[in-house]
């Protein structure tokens, strides 16, 4: 799918767009374990964008937010030029050696198929996976409000605190998570706070 990519280019931080960053989590930790990395040894690895009016940052957000953060102007980068459909699908495909989260890739796979208009089975195709997995992930995102996707998109609610989420009714999510984030619950604590109304609710109980 990604067939090639231009040599490596300087390109400004302030010409790169971040819309793909909607498709990502925040990370706070990973981004400061990058921040450190980019303090003491510079970028090591070039981030992709993709080239429309000026560049599209595909993968390297976290790099890109250390650069804003130390003052650092421009970044090495690769260079793709590829449809709107591609350019999400390479979001996955270049981080199949460092699997991106399951709630990642299934913000992709909607994206793909609630804007872009692909059905389950050409998402498949194109990403060459089972259409089985594509299923199971959009199935998942559906689950979640808007408001808990936010969230997570932000840092404030974890992946795993998601996957928790999604199995309350989404009237129910935003109040729980809304709780797990003011009290800075651990990931066991969200486990145990998601149960808890489940239980409640349990005719049988």
């Amino acid at each position: 799918m990604l067939t090639r990519m231009d040599d490596i280019e300087e390109v400004p931080v302030s010409e790169m767009g971040e819309k793909y960053g909607s498709l990502r989590i925040v990370n706070p930790r990973a981004d400061e374990a990058m921040l450190q990395s980019m303090k003491r040894y510079g970028q090591l690895t070039p981030v992709v964008c993709a080239k429309r009016e000026g560049y599209e940052l595909i993968d390297g957000f976290k790099r890109l937010r250390a650069c804003h953060r130390i003052g650092k102007e421009a970044l090495k980068a690769k260079v793709l030029e590829a449809s709107e459909r591609v350019c999400k699908a390479a979001i996955i495909q270049l981080n199949r050696l460092r699997p991106i989260r399951e709630l990642e890739e299934a913000m992709v796979l909607s994206s793909l198929h609630r804007e872009d208009g692909l059905t389950q089975t050409e998402i498949a195709v194109l990403l060459g996976r089972h259409k089985s997995w594509v299923s199971r992930r959009i199935a998942l995102i559906e689950r979640l409000c808007e408001e808990v996707l936010d969230d997570i998109r932000l840092g404030l609610l974890s992946a795993t605190a998601g996957r928790e989420l999604a199995k309350l009714p989404r009237g129910n999510q935003p109040e729980i998570a809304a709780a797990l984030v003011k009290h800075r619950l651990s990931t066991r604590e969200a486990v145990q706070l998601v149960a808890y109304p489940a239980e409640a609710e349990d005719p049988g109980r």
